[in-house]
């Protein structure tokens, strides 16, 4: 009998250098150590959590899920002449609409909102006549396939980041000097000069319409110089106000004469950790690219079972005297249903590299707005602008322009459409079918599936090798308008609401929620260039370092001191992780304030 030998204990400083040693004891067992060998005859002990752990590094399969909850408040009212939209709003001026209808008027204008079927994940409005199953007439808008229930506005799909792109013409407006700010994504990050003052100190301060990431004794390399000098040293951060310092930063003014650094004057800097060693530790400015994974087909969308957010639904009762096809039913404006998202395919890692030509860490989940039932992405009439498309932004494009109080003039078709590129469908109704008063047709418009393969753009990011750390710098956003012809959300008059610039109001999303897979330390590693045996491909040499610089990968289940790591279920070969999204589908203004009234039954000639 003696103890076991084959026991090892290692310091967790030796296994990642940013792990914790922690005092360690281990109950040693007797256990016999030698037996008679009988020939033919062979046992082993099988540890089975050594097996468990073992086969949990070596797979490389994910069967990503997550949960959405969807926060959408519903905000544009409008009017329609397309009846079979028209028989279906959720009405706020069904009295007076009601009064003025008798006898039946096709010009009065019955106003509402879409209803939430029209942004559901699911739709569930399968029985209405002449919407989705045929009229008396035989005539329906769309046939509905009860199926398709969950890609008849929503696709998803899982992507990843595989390339950055440099030369993204980007927009902006800085809020307060109101100046709108262009420049390409590898410039760095946009700024306008405000001069000021700081504890008795001349300043000049740099206001960004992102946030800038600095901290103070950091150093900007700007686009432009002064006496042959580019490279300034951060002297403070903000301007007194709160959460300024996130978008503010400011140099020590030693008395600059000329133009150079003049209030009103705009221009773009890179981060240097260090100006000593500029080469190695200044910042580079991207888009990053995503590529799709799966198709739409892989996607399996189902009801969270009893699971709601928090708001609940909002509905009301829409008596036969109050709508203009003299039906009684029940209209939905806001719901509040959680849904699951799997996909019936597996990913395998393995192959793909990232963005930064490093092992894939993360996973999207992609989704994207399909519009098959013709609301959204339509054509102006007469205004020759073409087709909106699904519009592409970022953050710092969401604000309303201060000037005007009307949406940025980035998302005009001109810049927003274009950058999005995602095929478009059209359909028409049908010939010989009058839906309007002057009997004209109308295009349907809708975002044709995407495909394994195809790629569309990301979040605005900064990357620094010595620091081996990305950072988002503004998240991608989509934006989704009404298509007039079909749903206007202006007044009943030709001009309507900021109609005629092509760029109305409308909702945005941010079409990729990300999914950690394995996480790399917090600890850059260094390595020498003489010995490169255990140096991954993905490092980076430092010039002035004279050595490779990266990051481990944590292995699966290892969480360290800070909470960093990934710990999901592991089973037959298969890792599955997870994560909760909240959805929001964000209003860019809104042109209506309602009031809960239950309107009083009509008692007329019409009844």
């Amino acid at each position: 009998m003696g103890n076991r030998i084959d026991t090892r204990v290692i310091l967790g400083s030796l296994r990642y250098k940013s792990a914790p040693d922690t005092n360690l004891m281990f109950n040693v067992p007797l256990v016999q150590t030698a037996q008679q060998n009988v020939e033919f005859d062979r046992n082993i002990d099988v540890n089975l959590e050594q097996v468990f752990n073992d086969e949990r590094q070596k797979s490389d399969i994910f069967r990503p899920t997550c949960k959405f909850s969807i926060l959408f408040e519903n905000s544009y009212t409008g009017f329609t002449n397309y009846v079979p939209l028209e028989n279906n709003l959720y009405y706020v001026n069904e009295v007076v609409a009601a009064k003025a209808n008798c006898p039946v008027d096709p010009k009065i204008a019955w106003t509402g909102f879409p209803q939430y079927h029209e942004f559901d994940f699911i739709r569930s409005d399968y029985n209405v006549s002449g919407y989705t199953v045929p009229d008396i007439s035989g005539y329906s808008h769309v046939n509905f396939v009860s199926k398709s229930a969950s890609t008849y506005n929503w696709n998803h799909f899982i992507s990843y980041p595989f390339e950055n792109v440099y030369n993204q013409q980007l927009q902006a407006i800085e809020k307060k000097t109101t100046q709108t700010l262009n420049w390409v994504a590898s410039s760095g990050i946009p700024f306008v000069i405000e001069n000021d003052e700081n504890n008795g100190q001349n300043i000049v301060g740099f206001r960004c319409p992102v946030k800038h990431g600095l901290t103070a004794g950091e150093s900007v390399k700007l686009n432009f110089s002064y006496n042959n000098n580019d490279t300034f040293t951060v002297y403070s951060l903000g301007d007194g106000f709160d959460g300024s310092d996130l978008y503010i930063f400011n140099i020590f003014n030693v008395g600059f004469t000329g133009l150079t650094f003049d209030d009103g004057v705009e221009g773009t800097f890179k981060r240097v950790i260090n100006a000593d060693d500029a080469a190695d530790t200044t910042s580079s400015y991207y888009v990053r690219k995503h590529k799709i994974l799966t198709n739409v087909d892989d996607a399996v969308l189902v009801n969270a079972a009893f699971d709601q957010n928090i708001f609940g639904i909002k509905k009301k009762y829409e008596s036969s005297g109050y709508t203009p096809n003299r039906i009684a039913r029940v209209s939905i404006k806001e719901g509040s249903q959680n849904y699951t998202l799997s996909f019936s395919k597996d990913i395998k890692i393995n192959p793909l590299l990232d963005n930064l030509q490093r092992p894939i860490t993360e996973l999207f989940f992609t989704t994207i707005w399909k519009g098959y039932f013709g609301l959204t992405l339509g054509r102006l009439k007469g205004a020759g602008l073409g087709s909106y498309g699904l519009k592409k932004g970022y953050e710092f494009n969401l604000p309303l322009d201060p000037a005007d109080k009307l949406p940025s003039f980035w998302w005009r078709d001109s810049n927003s459409t274009s950058d999005t590129n995602f095929p478009l469908g059209t359909y028409q109704t049908p010939l010989g079918v009058k839906l309007f008063p002057a009997g004209q047709k109308i295009n349907f418009t809708y975002v044709l599936p995407l495909k394994e393969g195809d790629t569309l753009d990301g979040d605005y990011c900064e990357w620094n090798n010595f620091e081996q750390t990305e950072r988002v710098i503004s998240t991608l956003y989509h934006k989704i308008t009404y298509n007039p012809d079909v749903f206007n959300i202006g007044t009943p008059k030709p001009a309507g609401v900021n109609m005629s610039s092509g760029n109305p109001f409308g909702y945005y999303y941010q079409p990729h929620h990300g999914l950690s897979i394995r996480v790399f330390s917090t600890y850059v590693e260094e390595g020498n260039k003489k010995n490169v045996v255990d140096v991954p491909n993905y490092s980076y040499f430092s010039s002035s370092k004279d050595s490779f610089l990266w990051k481990d990968l944590y292995t699966y289940g290892y969480i360290d001191s800070d909470n960093i790591g990934v710990n999901y279920p592991f089973l037959n070969g298969v890792h599955y992780p997870n994560n909760t999204i909240i959805f929001r589908i964000i209003p860019e203004g809104t042109n209506y304030s309602e009031q809960n009234i239950t309107a009083e039954p009509i008692i007329d000639d019409c009844e």
